[in-house]
């Protein structure tokens, strides 16, 4: 047999086995789909967001609400979730979604929102345009994934981590960052205008080149800085 008929037929073998993985994860995903089903809760306005023990999406919404995802025929768990004043506390979800693989819980906020709190959780942040968020984690992990097609209304952002915290993102353009890790990292792909703040304790941070870095660090914390 020729070579080119043998790369053609490997070619068209490579082609197939995509399309049948593609199937059998659109056919996967509808089945999973199918049998959950969405329950919201419409809460107040809140400026401050505090988690313990939970596993939780942020998105941004015109209106604040918690969209709790579940198992079509099972009961709605309850969660423990109250708004006091200007704060939304949100503690021990994780035990009930550790038993309950496909129990997910999204909160939905307005602009108000300009403070995080964060006691061994873990958080994805979806496009969210706050101008101002401050973010003060002990033993937590966040996740930006924002739009990197327009510019971030994030103006201001502040991160206090502490214990093992871990901060993240996908490349998006931002205002100024003010930073500070305790035995902490941080892999943040922004754009960013400028950053500062100190690095302790066995700390590390990895940027992209902003206009302006000051960034002080002891000799156990790094800082990688990428072009």
């Amino acid at each position: 047999m020729k070579t080119s008929k043998i790369i053609f037929i490997s070619l068209l073998s490579v082609i197939a086995f995509l399309m049948l993985i593609a199937f059998v994860d659109i056919k996967i995903n509808y089945h999973r789909l199918k049998d959950t089903r969405v329950n919201k809760q419409t809460i107040p306005s809140f400026k401050i967001l505090n988690i313990k023990d939970s596993n939780i999406d942020l998105v941004r919404n015109d209106s604040s609400l918690i969209q709790i995802t579940c198992i079509k025929d099972s009961l709605t768990p309850m969660i423990n979730y109250s708004v006091k004043g200007d704060t939304l506390m949100v503690s021990d979800t994780r035990h009930t979604q550790n038993k309950n693989n496909n129990l997910s819980i999204r909160i939905f906020s307005t602009d108000s929102l300009k403070c995080i709190i964060m006691n061994n959780s873990d958080m994805n942040i979806n496009n969210y345009n706050s101008a101002r968020i401050n973010l003060n984690m002990d033993n937590s992990n966040i996740w930006f994934n924002q739009d990197n097609k327009t510019m971030s209304l994030i103006q201001s952002l502040d991160i206090l981590a502490k214990n093992h915290s871990s901060i993240n993102s996908n490349k998006f353009k931002i205002g100024n960052i003010e930073i500070n890790l305790q035995k902490s990292d941080a892999n943040l792909e922004v754009i960013s205008n400028k950053i500062n703040g100190t690095l302790s304790d066995s700390s590390s941070v990895s940027i992209d080149l902003a206009g302006e870095i000051t960034l002080k660090t002891d000799s156990t914390s790094k800082v990688n800085v990428n072009n």
